[in-house]
């Protein structure tokens, strides 16, 4: 049963909802009206809504009907006898005259009088005491209108009436029509603008732009639609590039990969053939420990930045000390350093910064730094390893220099990707190709920014990471 009734129930179009919201409108508009006019009325009267039935104001027997109406609206009444003497003055009089004439009564019956009398007066007469009784009203509070019957006779009167209701119920219908029709294509436009760039979207169709003036509203869900579109259209080509530059890991993986077990295979048949004179027996194990060791560093280190690269994954944050790991790192290195002939220059300030870091993983930063420094410095022999502060920013920034030959600009905005590597050669002896993009991932999974710039002469590895809040 209630399948089928929702069979039954159809959407109401914008028109017919915006017709039915005018026509309602307009009835609680004209019963709003209604109840308002009929309050004023009941407040004036004190509830005698009867009062003002034909302008009587005095019953057959000379009561007045309601005399605080009448002095809400600044009047009074005065009881006349069959000589136009005043008998009785009901309310506050405010002129003094006692007595009338039959031309004086005349006058203050002509309703176009207005500059000799600044009151307007109603008479009526009384047959039960032969009185005459004249209401006085201020003529500023009282207004004026013509009331016209149509027709002759009560017939025509109600044919007329019947006339002039069908009138202006037909022109309330039109009037609903109208509106809503107006209403309707002011509101329809956008939205079916706004229904063809879904479709746009749902048919795969990229770079979705809408364009149409509109009321503020509309525009508003415009813009908030083209936003929407133009990110769809950004996730879609970083989801592209994270897919190529997979599909180009693999690729360089294989390659890096496959040049070390060719070796360790062609060594290993060697050996097993007993070709390898036994002079030599001792440098062909030492290679094949070394293609062994490339092997296991490549896999480790895609392991490493894989990992790195999860969204999913945590790191185990801790509150450390910045320069003191710094420190740390330089000492191991020092050795290396001096043997190799190069210069090392450290300024880390004593004062210590903290940040929230997994140790072991931003020293690994820290060491691929210095070893990149290190290995690619042939042409200069300084090496210089800096920590400034950024307090503006809340950071604290580690710089690695060194005066070697200079990256070229062609591969500055590439150098952090995985397997470029700055001498541009693919080396069986030389690094994996992935020290730098695996620094890159652990800074950004501590929030932190890597880049490269060049200052003064010098290679410069800048590392960004924020301070803690202690």
């Amino acid at each position: 049963m209630k399948k089928s009734k929702q069979r039954l129930q159809f959407p109401k179009s914008i028109f017919a909802k915006l017709f039915m919201s005018y026509v309602i409108f307009s009835i609680v508009l004209l019963v709003s009206f209604i109840l308002c006019l009929i309050g004023t009325m009941v407040y004036f009267t004190n509830g005698d809504l009867k009062s003002l039935e034909n302008d009587i104001f005095v019953d057959e027997n000379g009561k007045i009907l309601s005399l605080s109406r009448i002095e809400k609206m600044g009047g009074w009444v005065e009881e006349l006898d069959e000589n136009f003497c005043v008998v009785q003055v009901y309310g506050e009089k405010k002129t003094e005259n006692t007595q009338y004439t039959p031309k004086e009564v005349t006058s203050l019956l002509n309703i176009n009088s207005s500059e000799d009398n600044p009151y307007v007066t109603m008479m009526q007469y009384v047959e039960k005491d032969a009185h005459y009784y004249i209401c006085f009203y201020e003529r500023s509070l009282v207004n004026f209108s013509m009331n016209v019957t149509l027709g002759n006779g009560s017939q025509g009167g109600t044919t007329a009436d019947r006339i002039l209701s069908i009138s202006f119920l037909a022109l309330f219908i039109c009037n609903c029509f109208v509106l809503s029709l107006y209403l309707k294509r002011k509101i329809k436009k956008p939205i079916n603008e706004l229904v063809k760039g879904m479709e746009r979207v749902k048919q795969g169709e990229e770079a979705v732009w809408l364009d149409f003036r509109a009321d503020k509203e509309f525009e508003e869900i415009r813009d908030t639609f083209n936003l929407m579109t133009r990110r769809l259209q950004e996730s879609r080509q970083e989801k592209e590039k994270m897919e190529r530059k997979k599909q180009q890991l693999l690729l360089e993986l294989s390659h890096d990969i496959k040049t070390p077990l060719s070796t360790i295979k062609s060594y290993a048949n060697a050996l097993e053939g007993e070709l390898v004179p036994k002079d030599k027996l001792s440098s062909y194990y030492h290679t094949i420990d070394q293609k062994a060791d490339r092997v296991c560093s490549l896999a480790e280190n895609m392991f490493l930045m894989l990992k790195m690269e999860n969204q999913n994954y945590r790191l185990q944050l801790q509150k450390l000390d910045f320069c003191e790991l710094v420190r740390k790192i330089c000492a191991e290195y020092y050795e290396d350093i001096i043997r190799q002939g190069k210069e090392l220059k450290v300024e880390i300030p004593e004062q210590g910064y903290t940040i929230w870091a997994e140790e072991q993983s931003l020293g690994r930063v820290i060491s691929n730094l210095l070893t990149n420094a290190l290995k690619y410095n042939e042409c200069g022999n300084k090496i210089k390893v800096q920590i400034l502060s950024l307090e503006e920013r809340k950071q604290v920034e580690l710089q690695v220099l060194d005066d070697g030959r200079m990256i070229p600009k062609e591969l500055q905005e590439s150098i952090f990707d995985a397997f470029v590597r700055g001498d541009k050669a693919r080396k069986s002896d030389g690094g994996t190709g992935l020290g730098l993009a695996i620094s890159k991932a652990i800074v950004e999974k501590h929030k932190g920014k890597i880049f490269y710039q060049q200052f003064q002469g010098y290679n410069c590895f800048v590392v960004r990471l924020p301070l803690t809040d202690i």
